[in-house]
């Protein structure tokens, strides 16, 4: 019988050591079918001048996410940069003071169209081309 008991328990303690690992294969495939793939891309819009005020060129930082196998993609846009160039002190505070304000309604929105902000209705429209002409590159 000591034979016999010996083997139970040895049959036991194996069944038991084996189902974690089963368990854990079994998560580990159900993560695999979740898996989101992510990628960043930076984009450049063109330059656009700003009548006499200067000129605008837009950068925009998105993030495309997908599940493994599907066709369904999420845009994040993550971050918008840029330049601008400007030729009075007048037009470096207006642009200085709009800008960020442009900015900020953007990555809120998640939406390209934005306000014209009042007093700075050129640059606003200026950054609004060069926001689009960034955003027509993610279609290529």
């Amino acid at each position: 019988m000591r034979v016999a008991h010996g083997s139970l328990v040895a049959l036991v303690a194996a069944a038991t050591l084996a189902l974690p690992v089963a368990e854990t294969a079994a998560a580990t495939s159900r993560v695999a079918a979740k898996k989101k793939v992510a990628v960043t891309r930076k984009l450049k819009g063109q330059s656009v001048e700003a009548d006499r005020w200067g000129a605008v060129q837009i950068n925009v930082t998105v993030r495309l996410t997908h599940a493994a196998g599907s066709k369904r993609v999420t845009r994040k846009y993550v971050d918008l940069g840029g330049t601008y160039s400007y030729h009075s002190a007048r037009s470096q505070y207006i642009m200085s003071q709009a800008l960020p304000m442009l900015r900020q309604e953007f990555l809120a929105g998640q939406s390209a169209n934005v306000q014209v902000i009042s007093g700075a209705t050129v640059t606003s429209e200026a950054f609004a081309q060069s926001l689009q002409s960034a955003l027509l590159k993610l279609r290529t």
